[in-house]
This record gives C-alpha cells, structure tokens and sequence, in this order.
C-alpha cells in the first residue's frame, strides 16, 4: 500500500517498529528536517543505508521504517539530540526531486504475512521470554547487577523486535530481521540468537560467582 512521500534520513542503523532510538543531529539538512517534520506530523523515514552505495543509488525495494519524533532537545548551536519512536515498515520506491536539502522518496507499506496461528506463536513467545530472562539475568550476574528484566510486550509480532533493538547484532542480521515478514519465523530467528548466547554467559555468571 503507497504511504505519502516521506521525507528520508538513510542512515547506518536499523529502526524497528514500536521501538525507541535516540538520535543526534548536527548536518545541517537533517537540522531542516527536523523543522519541517515538527510543524508537520513529525514523521520521516529512517532508511538503512549499505556500505559502499550512495544514498541516492539505494535500490528500490530497500526496507526502512517510519520514525516518529517523540523528543527532542535543542541544542544553542542549532544542534539536537531527538528520540524517534518506530511506526509501520516501507519499501522504497524512488527517490523524488525535491526543492528541500534532504531526499524525499515514494515509498510503500510493509504489511505482515505468513504464519499468524495463535497458538503457535504464543507458544514461539514463551520460549524467547524464557531464553531472553536467562540472558538478562547471566549478564547481570556477569555485571554485578540486579534489577528486573526490561518489559516485553505481549504482542508475538513485536517481540523479536523488541529483544533485538536491546542486544548485540551486527546490521547485517538486525536489517534481515526487519525484513522479514512472517512474525514466526521472526521468533525463531532471534530465539536461536538467544539459544547460542545462553552457554557462554552462564558460564561466565558461574565463574563470576565463585571469584
């Protein structure tokens, strides 16, 4: 489904839908963006961008997510520090000519498909929870930490990621989970990222408790 014409902001990181990301914007087209998208509906596109390829030269089909700004503190110098919150997915379509100092690009939704049975992914859930408590809690043993696991939202098709916008993955896997379209084989992604993690940090938890 075509969205409006969003303004873009490609860039070396991947938003997720219904998460947070702080920003800092200091170039002086994003600082006109900002503008722009505040007297606006304080939306813009946060396209993850490739290595080696001009943001002009991103193909199109290329993910990205809609951001909308939910914070922001001005800096004297015209600088900022934002906080964007991840809305719907878009693919892009093209780049559009445009009289602003930042791109502009026809963009569409991404909607969901694939396997939505309930039961089933209710019972995918369970296991990632399970698997993402015991991450949390080798590493703050790991630590020296105590404190609860961060809330999780109740949602399956949300889940994968919101664990992955809060652990260590290279961009190459964080895009391909963003990309991917069917909510239960999100959960089985990061499920197994989780799995490989857990022997490593419990060990280290085991040997962090007995030093």
């Amino acid at each position: 489904m075509p969205l409006p014409p969003l303004p873009i902001f490609p860039l070396g990181v991947v938003l997720y839908p219904g998460t947070a990301l702080p920003l800092h914007l200091f170039e002086p087209r994003y600082r006109q963006l900002l503008t722009d998208v505040r007297a606006g509906d304080s939306r813009f596109g946060i396209l993850t961008a490739m290595s080696g390829v001009a943001e002009r030269d991103l193909p199109p089909g290329r993910l990205g997510c809609v951001a909308e700004v939910t914070e922001v503190e001005m800096m004297p110098d015209g600088r900022s520090n934002i906080v964007v919150v991840g809305r719907e997915r878009f693919a892009l379509g093209q780049f559009l000519e445009s009289d602003t100092p930042y791109h502009v690009a026809a963009v569409t939704a991404v909607p969901d498909q694939g396997s939505l049975n309930a039961v089933a992914l209710a019972v995918a859930s369970d296991d990632v929870v399970q698997h993402f408590t015991q991450v949390v809690k080798a590493v703050h043993a790991i630590n020296g930490q105590t404190g609860p696991v961060p809330p999780l939202p109740d949602d399956p098709a949300q889940l994968a990621w919101t664990i992955a916008a809060m652990i260590d993955l290279d961009l190459d896997a964080r895009y391909k989970l963003l990309a991917e379209r069917d909510p239960a084989a999100r959960l089985t992604a990061i499920d197994a990222v989780l799995r490989k993690a857990i022997p490593e940090l419990e060990l280290q938890a085991a040997l962090r408790k007995q030093s």
